[in-house]
């Protein structure tokens, strides 16, 4: 008989009564994909890195001898990445040294704690005495022990002696290294002064050259120190005026800091520089070079301006008042008065 129309088709049996089991494709496997898709492979051990990089070493260690020769000659590629996503300042350090080989080595000597470093550390030990300023600083990484939280390790340098500060890990932004563009004049075009323990003739106490890169009307950073045995800091202001003195190679200043109030002693400076000569410095202490920033430095300097203190509306006034005078009546009232009341 003919099979009735729309009616389902039967399928037939296999041998053993069941019904056939539909092929099945095999998943390639993940040495599969290293041999045939090697920019993928990449792509992925560069995710690994950015998120764990024990991930990483456990797949390049603890895997098929495919996946590792795959990803031999990019090894050190993943861990310059990681070392560059973990601890920035860090980085942007040893490239300015010229020591950007052995990454490996370098990222488990930091994670460890046994590396330190020479940086510069914005407000330090958050002392309101050096808002608005960067002092060289040997920064070491302390990882995470029980509920001590990870973090960073200044040893600052000062004639006198300072405690070391602890900076955690969410103020990791408050760290930089020396600006590129000055370190070859400061430290005499070799990155040796950073590598070595900090003396006289390092960069830090070095007094910077130059007029260059000035603009009216733009940021600059001061060199400045309060003691002359001291290694110099760099503060940040606003250049207000320029002098030039072709004859002898320096120049006048006068510098602005709008972080303090404009009848602070240390609002306006005026200041001569450019020779690399040290100077007396009408704030007290000494003074040294100026270099321009660029605008990413100048918001990043802007990021630690000190918060201004809170004021009073003008509508409130009048009630402060009236509280004052309300206090200063209970003061002056005799004790027996203000009990009974």
């Amino acid at each position: 008989l003919a099979p009735a129309v729309g009616a389902a088709r039967v399928q037939p049996l296999g041998r053993r009564g069941r019904l056939p089991r539909a092929p099945t494709r095999m998943a390639p496997s993940f040495t599969v994909i290293a041999e045939r898709l090697r920019p993928l492979l990449c792509n992925i051990v560069s995710f690994l890195t950015s998120e764990d990089p024990r991930d990483f070493a456990g797949l390049v260690y603890y895997s098929s001898k495919t996946i590792v020769a795959q990803l031999e000659d990019h090894e050190d590629e993943f861990w310059r990445s990681a070392y560059a996503e973990r601890w920035p300042a860090f980085f942007d350090y040893f490239c300015l040294v010229g020591k950007q080989g052995e990454w490996k080595r370098s990222y488990r000597e930091t994670a460890s704690g046994h590396l330190e470093v020479l940086l510069e550390v914005f407000e330090r030990q958050k002392n309101p005495g050096f808002h608005m300023a960067a002092m060289p600083a040997w920064i070491t990484w302390c990882p995470a022990l029980g509920e001590v939280p990870a973090g960073f390790t200044a040893r600052y340098l000062s004639a006198s002696k300072v405690y070391p500060e602890f900076i955690p890990l969410g103020e990791a932004d408050r760290l930089r290294c020396c600006p590129a563009s000055v370190y070859p004049r400061l430290a005499g075009g070799t990155g040796e002064d950073l590598a070595e323990p900090a003396s006289e003739a390092s960069y830090p106490y070095r007094v910077l050259r130059g007029v260059d890169g000035l603009v009216v009307g733009g940021g600059v950073e001061l060199q400045w120190k309060m003691q002359a045995g001291s290694p110099f800091g760099w503060w940040f202001g606003r250049l207000e005026s320029l002098h030039l003195n072709q004859a002898w190679g320096d120049a006048v200043a006068v510098i602005i800091f709008e972080h303090f109030p404009k009848t602070a002693a240390w609002h306006r400076l005026e200041v001569q520089f450019g020779d690399g000569d040290m100077r007396f410095c009408a704030f007290g202490g000494y003074s040294g070079g100026v270099r321009g920033v660029s605008a990413d430095e100048e918001r990043r300097w802007k990021r630690f301006l000190p918060q201004p203190a809170p004021r009073f509306h003008e509508a409130d006034e009048a009630d402060v008042e009236r509280v004052g005078l309300e206090v200063a009546a209970c003061v002056a009232r005799p004790a027996y008065a203000v009990a009974g009341r």
